[in-house]
């Protein structure tokens, strides 16, 4: 049924940051000494010349981590530079950086302006009380002045398509506290938002301080507020975290939530095919080492769910022609027709000629909506 197709995404860990903070899930090193970030380059290096030929002419490609823009410059340099010998772009590629915004300097975004031309800027609130909160580890004083000049140096270098990411539903935070960070987000020159649920991830250190109930309601409220208050702002939603103005959605995702093959590189980074997935081996030491990936290898069946589902994040869901072209030419009604009738007759999908989409509470209620095609 599914085929192996060539890689048009590609995505790069970068695995230092300054800290972890509490609420952090991703694997990351606090340890960026010189010797130690030549091995992980030499070893990303090479991993690109042998990847390559497997890729076509690419569409987007996602520095993530970690903190992409904790790489001094002239390593951050050599790193665009053997991308571009190995790889062939896209006239229109999407180049997105993750961004720490006390991490950027007038020399780094120089040196990004020269190839990237999308940042998401990781701020997750704009309240000191709720930063030392979810233990953000950076100063959390005057972040509205820190975002302002990262934001400055960017568009100097004449990068304007700039994300803010954002946390909510914090330990302690009211309906009121998080209208004011959206209110702060929106006076931002910024064409992307993306709003998470804040997740309590098995072994953090949040999960380990705040372990009692919290009020699920609370966290509908938020997100439904989100909606209604960015839409009149002019930032739709389009995924179920993710808001835009117009034909600036995230390029990279977009692609992905609807069933393209990435290879991802770096300890930690995600691959898929068309077929299988597969992760490369963390912590650093064992993927310098050769440590081989782990594979996630399932029937053709329960991957054909996966991807049906991950596309129905999306306002948009599929079209008839879009989800052939990644099923290997089978009908989404062919593989769930009764359980597409179900979810219809419970206002979770609904369906336009030939395409399917969530409603407005299939996104609320996504992880039902997903459990039933599983």
């Amino acid at each position: 049924m599914l085929k192996k197709r060539p890689f048009t995404e590609l995505y790069i860990h970068i695995p230092f940051c300054a800290g972890k903070c509490d609420y952090c899930a991703f694997y990351s090193e606090k340890n960026m000494e010189e010797t130690l970030l030549e091995k992980y380059l030499e070893k990303l290096f090479s991993h690109m010349e042998e990847n390559a030929p497997l890729c076509k002419v690419l569409r987007s490609i996602y520095f993530g981590g970690g903190t992409p823009t904790l790489l001094p410059p002239e390593k951050m340099e050599k790193l665009f530079q053997k991308i571009r010998q190995n790889f062939t772009f896209e006239e229109n590629i999407e180049i997105t950086m993750e961004c720490n915004p006390s991490s950027l300097t007038e020399e780094k975004s120089m040196v990004m302006g020269s190839f990237v031309n999308r940042v998401s800027m990781g701020v997750q609130s704009f309240s000191p009380v709720f930063r030392e909160r979810i233990g953000r580890r950076e100063p959390n004083k005057n972040i509205e002045k820190t975002v302002e000049n990262a934001i400055t140096l960017l568009n100097k270098n004449s990068i304007f398509n700039i994300g803010l990411d954002l946390i909510y539903f914090l330990p302690g935070q009211t309906l009121e506290d998080w209208k004011k960070d959206l209110q702060t987000a929106v006076s931002f020159p910024v064409k992307h938002l993306s709003c998470y649920s804040l997740t309590l991830e098995e072994g953090t250190l949040l999960a380990e301080k705040y372990i009692t109930e919290k009020d699920e309601s609370l966290s509908a409220d938020m997100w439904e507020f989100a909606g209604e208050y960015l839409k009149e702002k002019g930032f739709s939603r389009y995924e179920i975290s993710n808001y835009a103005k117009e034909n600036f959605h995230c390029r990279h995702n977009d692609n992905i939530w609807k069933g393209a093959a990435y290879l991802g590189l770096g300890p930690s980074a995600c691959s898929f095919d068309g077929k299988d997935r597969w992760t490369q081996y963390s912590p650093l030491g064992g993927f310098l080492a050769g440590k081989e990936p782990e594979k996630d290898i399932v029937e053709d069946e329960t991957r054909l769910a996966e991807m049906f589902i991950m596309g129905l994040r999306k306002v948009s869901g599929w079209t008839k022609e879009d989800w052939e072209k990644v099923s290997g030419g089978i009908s989404f009604d062919s593989l769930w027709r009764k359980t597409i009738e179900k979810n219809i007759l419970h206002n979770l999908l609904h369906r336009k000629g030939e395409s399917l989409f969530p409603t407005e509470k299939g996104l609320e209620f996504w992880n039902d909506l997903a459990e039933s095609f599983l």
